[in-house]
């Protein structure tokens, strides 16, 4: 049977059978290291949990072994190799009971492996539980009635009962076990010797007897035999008997025994003289069989001598001169009751009551008998007949033995998986006993073993509404045994709504019970009832703050509201700093830093969100997700260098691939100090084909700090000659959310005279960005331009939206003029802000600003318009490249009542290197 075996898991995988065969080669350490590599990695793999019990196991760690594979079985029920480590270490550690349930577990799966039955036995025995050990036993020798090492375990064990029971001296006992040797091994000559001796010891020489003829029909001449047999009926005085039986041996050719014979021909003689009435009806009676008067002399004559054969047999004889009768036959079941032959009085008991059924006293010993009877069959596995039994014993029993029987009916019932029938029995006996809580206990789990977990649960219910207080402490524990399995049964099955009802209902019962708590928090969680999940947390974390479990639910429910995952994260952060190697609220608190820390980036709190993510990367420093937020928030502060080394982090799929790579190209750009760029615009008019360009070239320097210091030269050629303008640019991050800009300019044709501009930005909300800036423009024509500029910018996702409305105040010849220019600038930024799609647009009575600065040309206070396009490109890691396109379209300055207007078209093109 032992070939049925389940295949082992390590043959299936291949990583354990590696660290298997490592100690198979004795190298313990390697195998337990690489074991536990792979628990880091995934910590609920059961071959691995089982492997590294087997090391505990080896090195007699018996503690951790059990801490192991129960794990194992946690992740793995099925796990074979677990179980059987399990029983070696509870048996080690002197834990037989529970060593005996996990060969129980093994069995169901190779219910005749012999080995396992063999264990369980040994087990029982080292638990002092000799009578299930031998029942035990007898069952497996049963189904392997032809294995030798089974009958010498049958027979060992027998000896060690019977000299156990003999040094105790408890006769009677003694006697059982040596009968119960004889008729499992009737060729074993000392239990013969056992059975007789101690019937000599107890007086019972009748008995002795029946077994000394036993002994002899089984070693015929046997001289020990003969010589207890003659002793027997020498004490009993029985010589005509035991001259008989001497003179049967020496035709035998028994030896020694003439001087024997002669010895007790005298006793005889001498004994007959003390017996005449006897002989003298037993001749009458030999005569005629039929006279009452003898027969009643010899029977009784021979039941008070316990000569019990010789009795039933005169009645016999008796019986078949004068026929059937009652009071023979009561004579009959008397005397095969004094002989002490049960299986005859049981026969006898069932027959004459069939015949005599209106006799009290013979129903009364027919339910007796049928009693044993029921109990042995029961004790041997005979259900069905000890289920005919007990109903017969319902049927004819008195009080007490009808409650016996419907006790034994039940347990039938349940043995046999019968539960509907079981149920209908305790019906039948709640009638006498109503509201009998051990019975209500029982019907409540009948059903449960039905499947019927209403019914179920409404008894037990019953059962607790009328306990005690202290009583239903107690019964608590077993409600919570009956609901819980079905309350998990509807989670895994994703009943979730039947689970959350069910859950409640026992809340309802117990408001203080851990586990209905927490299945309650996870099935509302699963259903998304976050305001539910919270509401149990708290309730949890209240009652069991020590229950570190529930804190960590409690987080996780708040976690889901937004303006709780502050008080979350601070709950956490406080319990890992007492339990820094608790490993699932580490697990749990790095989970809550990468929400709240991914809710500080989208306010754009950069440096909150920086401590936050370096605060749980303290407690688990391989966590990818954390360092690439980290990098997230590293850009928000603009140290691009930093945020290209910890971005990288990042796993992306296939399709992010080639966007996340250019949005590292455009962080490692950022993070080069130095950049160099060259800008050309080329403008022609709509009615003119000639062709007006301005080149620019331009060095930036970024330093440490987030300084930006910028040097443009700008370069115009025209009809009329050249022109060149100078320009200085200072920005400066002051706080997150608060930067300036600053420059100056100075040309000597073609651009404004001077030109000096200052801007501040603000970012007064996570998508919300202010622009505030004033500026001043002398012109070559004389003209003196003051600026106010207000912006305001937008991000939605990928878009970048903007509107600015610029207030100019042109002095010239002695008179202010106000002039406007609202324009509107939409970007689609595609993985990284190098790589965009543009489109800008402007109106007003003024050129929008910057065609201010390159002045190709000035329509003052009449109507002016703008479109445009462009893309921006990230080349490599340090080039990138822009193209833009834009059509004005403006009011000249003549008269109004002539009216003319011009197109001017432009294209910039740009060019960057960073190193």
């Amino acid at each position: 049977m032992e070939a049925q075996r389940a295949g082992t898991t390590i043959e299936r995988n291949d990583e354990a059978k590696e660290i298997n065969d490592l100690y198979k080669q004795g190298k313990w350490e390697e195998g337990k290291s690489k074991a536990e590599v792979h628990l880091k990695k995934n910590p609920k793999d059961s071959d691995m949990r089982m492997l590294v019990g087997k090391y505990y196991t080896h090195k007699q760690q018996y503690d951790k072994a059990r801490y192991e594979l129960v794990k194992s079985l946690e992740y793995a029920p099925t796990n074979v190799e677990s179980k059987h480590m399990l029983v070696t270490v509870e048996t080690e550690t002197q834990r037989y009971s529970s060593a005996i349930c996990y060969i129980n577990e093994l069995l169901e799966v190779n219910p005749y492996w012999k080995g396992l039955w063999r264990k369980k036995i040994e087990l029982y025995r080292t638990m002092g539980n000799h009578v299930e050990a031998d029942r035990l036993l007898k069952r497996i020798s049963q189904i392997y009635p032809e294995d030798s090492e089974l009958k010498g375990d049958q027979v060992y064990a027998q000896e060690q009962r019977a000299v156990a029971v003999a040094k105790a001296g408890r006769i009677d006992e003694t006697i059982d076990v040596s009968k119960k040797r004889i008729d499992e091994h009737p060729r074993q000559q000392d239990s013969y010797f056992a059975v007789v001796d101690n019937y000599i010891k107890a007086g019972d020489y009748n008995n002795a007897l029946v077994y000394t003829e036993r002994a002899l029909n089984e070693f015929p001449g046997n001289r020990g035999f003969v010589q207890k047999k003659i002793a027997i009926l020498e004490h009993q005085q029985r010589y005509p008997e035991l001259l008989s039986f001497l003179e049967s041996q020496m035709k035998r050719g028994g030896g020694n025994l003439r001087s024997q014979y002669n010895y007790f021909l005298l006793e005889a003689a001498r004994n007959a003289k003390n017996n005449d009435p006897a002989s003298l009806y037993g001749k009458i009676f030999e005569g005629s069989p039929g006279n009452k008067e003898a027969f009643d002399y010899v029977f009784n004559d021979q039941i008070a001598k316990e000569q019990y054969e010789e009795a039933i047999a005169a009645l016999h004889r008796h019986r078949y001169s004068v026929g059937m009768s009652k009071e023979l036959d009561m004579k009959e079941l008397m005397a095969y009751k004094r002989m002490g032959n049960e299986g005859k009085v049981a026969a006898l008991t069932r027959e004459y009551f069939v015949r005599y059924p209106a006799d009290i006293e013979l129903r009364d010993s027919y339910v007796a008998v049928t009693l044993r009877q029921a109990k042995s069959n029961m004790q041997d596995g005979k259900i069905g007949m000890a289920i005919n039994d007990w109903k017969d014993i319902i049927r004819y029993g008195d009080e007490e033995s009808v409650a016996i029987a419907q006790s034994g009916l039940y347990n039938s019932y349940v043995t046999e998986n019968r539960y509907h029938e079981a149920i209908m029995i305790l019906d039948d006996m709640l009638l006498d006993r109503p509201g009998d809580r051990d019975l209500l206990l029982k019907k409540s789990d009948l059903y449960n073993k039905e499947g019927r977990y209403e019914y179920a649960l409404n008894i037990y219910e019953q059962v607790l509404g009328a306990a005690s207080q202290q009583d239903r402490d107690r019964l608590l524990q077993g409600y919570g045994d009956m609901i819980q399995p079905w309350t998990k049964n509807l989670k895994e099955r994703y009943q979730l709504a039947e689970a959350r009802q069910l859950c409640d209902r026992w809340l309802t019962v117990d408001d203080r019970n851990q586990d209905a708590l927490l299945y309650m928090i996870n099935i509302c969680y699963q259903l998304k009832d976050h305001d539910a999940m919270l509401r149990y947390a708290q309730i949890a974390e209240d009652r069991y703050g020590d229950d570190m479990a529930f804190k960590i639910k409690l987080a996780e429910a708040m976690n889901h509201t937004p303006e709780k995952r502050p008080d979350s994260w601070a709950l956490l952060h406080r319990q890992v700093q007492l339990n820094p190697y608790h490993e699932p609220l580490v697990k749990t608190f790095s989970h809550t830093t990468e929400e709240f820390a991914g809710q500080l980036l989208k306010q754009k709190e950069y440096s909150q969100a920086l401590t936050v993510i370096d605060t749980a990367l303290y407690y688990k420093d391989d966590n990818k997700t954390l360092k690439y937020m980290k990098g997230l928030a590293y850009e928000g502060l603009k140290l691009y260098d930093s945020a290209y080394r910890y971005q990288q982090f990042y796993e992306p799929s296939l399709l992010e691939f080639t966007d996340f790579k250019n949005h590292l190209d455009y962080l490692g750009q950022k993070s080069y100090q130095n950049n160099v760029g060259i800008s050309h615009v080329r403008a022609r008019y709509g009615d003119d084909y000639a062709i007006t360009s301005i080149s620019s070239v331009e060095y930036s320097r970024l330093l440490r700090n987030g300084n930006v210091y910028t040097g443009r030269l700008n370069y115009a050629g025209r009809e009329d000659g050249k022109g060149l303008q100078g320009q200085v640019e200072w920005s400066a991050p002051w706080t997150e959310k608060l930067s300036t800009r600053i420059d100056l300019a100075l040309a000597n044709k073609f651009f404004a005279k001077l030109a000096v501009n200052g801007a501040a930005l603000y970012a007064f909300k996570p998508t919300w960005e202010a622009e505030g800036g004033i500026g001043y423009r002398r012109l070559f024509t004389g003209q003196n331009l003051l600026n106010l500029n207000l912006g305001m910018t937008k991000d939605i996702e990928d878009f970048r939206l903007s509107a600015k409305w610029s207030n100019f105040l042109l002095n010239s010849e002695g008179q202010s003029i106000y002039l406007y220019s609202l324009g509107g600038k939409a970007q689609y930024i595609m993985n990284n802000p190098k790589n965009y799609l543009l489109a800008v647009g402007s109106i007003g009575n003024s050129p929008d600003i910057d065609l201010l600065d390159t002045q190709f040309y000035n329509s003052f206070n009449v109507f002016n318009a703008m479109v445009g396009a462009g893309i921006g490109r990230s080349i490599t890691k340090n080039i990138g490249a822009s193209v833009m396109g834009t059509w004005y379209n403006f009011q000249t300055d003549k008269p109004v009542d002539i009216a003319n207007y011009r197109n001017l078209y432009n294209l910039y093109f740009q060019f960057n290197v960073s190193f």
